[in-house]
């Protein structure tokens, strides 16, 4: 029975599945009407590029949105020769948190003085910009940048991207490696009935879990501490090696900004998950593999804590991102969960079943063929609501972003989803094709291996380009959504 020939035969039935769900996307982003701001100056005084006839006693900015300002040098004001003017320390008003703002010297000579601020946004962007203002009569100048500090690594570097992709894949991976065990390992093993063989493919899946869990998780807290790094050099103006050597710093960064306070959190919550790891791990294998007793392959009190954990982790993250600001945030937050945790265990279940596909059959030849049928049939299942979820979320999350269809290919943010896009019609495909296989499957007790490796070279093309959508989310989250 040649299965391949059968599964790669067209489904009319799926195309058309595809077609009305880019028809329901189109739908929605014709609708789309809701924009979140980026934290943007929205009063200033005095005003950008304007003049006083009186030297003013103050000089303020309100945002958008609330905003950090690390410490007090972060909003100066100097006058032509570069002198400063400033008559104290920049403070956020304590009764406003959008707002910046600093004494001036009193009696102002006339002239142009510019105004030079960075602030860290509630959605964790670094903003840096400047203005000129002038008093008296004096004709306004152009603004003076020279003695302005030095910029660190941007927001859509190599070090900020990667830093975000490393922290999103190895989190994904921890909540993708729990899915995966209990939806989908477990029920598995217990379908085989070769008693023997069945042993030793639970202990090599047991023992291949708690290794990649633990990897990941400890991966997971350096990635944090990757993250902070590059987020303090951008904000301190140095390179990532610079702000590592600035341990005082740093820890401003981590006490004093709201992306900090969120990065003592993740923090946290990573070290419960690997404490809870080690302590189920323990329990599993601390016993030995005694033939007379079953091999453990989960506990639910455990499992649900290190999923509640990395969950909230998830949690933490879309809060100070861009659904952490603008309206229904509780709502955006959730729906942005949802879609990343939808997309961790799609992605993860993928990696894992190119493992379960490599290695099984050599664990054992027929138990382990017969595994990897079963562990496809039931991916195959959890797999189509995980990216059911992704899309639904993942629209509305773009709905909420765009203020304009058009916005799709006028802005770099557009521009990014398009790419997402664009890589996530293969993947369906490929999606489309592993059904199809599944069904053919069916009809059969276990897969023969050309039928094994052609599925290993389909999921190993699919992480492939779902890695790559994880690149471009990266990049996404640097970047700022089109406003009205």
């Amino acid at each position: 029975m040649d299965v391949h020939v059968r599964a790669l035969r067209p489904n009319l039935h799926g195309v058309k599945r595809l077609m009305t769900l880019l028809a329901f996307v189109a739908i929605l982003l014709g609708a789309a009407s809701i924009a979140l701001g980026h934290a943007v100056p929205v009063l200033i005084s005095p005003a950008a590029n304007s003049k006083v006839a009186v030297s003013p006693l103050e000089l303020s900015i309100r945002f958008s949105e609330p905003v950090d300002l690390l410490s007090g040098a972060d909003l100066e004001v100097v006058d032509a020769k570069g002198a400063n003017v400033t008559g104290g320390v920049a403070t956020k008003s304590p009764t406003d948190k959008r707002t910046i703002q600093v004494a001036l010297r009193p009696s102002l000579p006339d002239g142009t003085y510019t105004v030079r601020y960075q602030v860290v946004s509630a959605d964790g962007h670094f903003i840096a910009s400047y203005h000129v203002f002038g008093v008296g009569n004096a004709q306004l100048g152009p603004a003076l940048l020279e003695g302005a500090r030095p910029k660190g690594p941007g927001d859509t570097s190599v070090w900020a991207v990667s830093a975000r992709f490393l922290e999103l894949v190895c989190l994904g991976g921890l909540i993708g490696m729990l899915a995966f065990r209990w939806l989908i390992w477990r029920p598995t093993v217990a379908t085989l009935k070769d008693g023997g063989e069945s042993r030793r493919l639970a202990i090599w899946g047991r023992d291949a879990h708690w290794t990649g869990f633990g990897l990941l998780a400890a991966a997971a807290m350096l990635a944090e501490g990757y993250l902070l790094a590059t987020k303090s050099a951008l904000i301190l103006g140095t390179s990532v090696g610079g702000a590592l050597g600035r341990p005082t710093d740093l820890a401003r960064v981590l006490g004093d900004t709201r992306f900090g306070s969120f990065a003592q959190l993740r923090a946290g919550l990573l070290f419960g998950v690997f404490a809870v790891a080690i302590w189920q791990f323990l329990a599993e294998v601390g016993a030995g593999d005694r033939p007379d007793r079953p091999v453990d392959t989960g506990r639910r009190v455990p499992t649900a804590i290190m999923a509640i954990l990395t969950l909230t982790t998830f949690g933490a993250i879309s809060a100070q991102g861009h659904a952490g600001t603008g309206r229904f945030q509780l709502l955006s937050i959730g729906v942005d969960v949802v879609h990343l945790v939808a997309v961790a265990v799609w992605m993860t279940g993928i990696a894992l079943l190119l493992v379960v596909l490599w290695r099984a059959p050599r664990v054992s030849e027929q138990s382990g063929r017969q595994l990897a049928g079963e562990t496809l049939s039931r991916f195959s299942r959890v797999a189509l609501l995980a990216v059911g979820a992704a899309l639904v979320t993942g629209t509305l999350r773009m709905v909420t972003e765009l203020s304009d269809p058009a916005d799709l290919w006028t802005s770099s943010y557009g521009r990014s989803i398009l790419y997402k896009l664009a890589l996530l019609v293969p993947i369906i495909a490929l999606g489309l094709r592993h059904k199809r296989i599944v069904l053919a499957l069916k009809r059969v007790s276990e897969p023969n291996r050309a039928t094994i490796a052609l599925v290993r070279r389909s999921a190993l093309l699919e992480l492939g380009l779902s890695l790559a959508i994880v690149v471009v989310a990266s990049l996404l989250v640097a970047q700022v959504p089109p406003t009205q």
